[in-house]
């Protein structure tokens, strides 16, 4: 009984790690057209540091900006790299 008890713990210790993990990622979301989107943080203050950080993420090409949200001095967008 007792080697019943342990692997019946052992199987719920397994179960909640991998429910927990399965909340800590997600999949990526994509506009209309098939584009996937980035989240970029960045300074409120400088929109040169939000410029960079999306030129970066988008290999210096282009990019739209589909939402923006500032709280203090963080700015997150959600980006769209433009195709070409």
């Amino acid at each position: 009984m007792k080697n019943l008890a342990k692997i019946a713990t052992l199987l719920s210790s397994g179960l909640l790690t991998v429910t927990l993990s399965a909340c800590g990622s997600s999949a990526p979301l994509f506009t209309s057209d098939g584009r996937a989107t980035q989240q970029i943080q960045c300074s409120a203050a400088s929109a040169g540091d939000c410029e960079q950080r999306a030129r970066s993420q988008c290999a210096q090409k282009d990019y739209d900006v589909l939402t923006r949200d500032v709280s203090g001095n963080v700015a997150n967008l959600v980006i769209a790299c433009q195709p070409g």
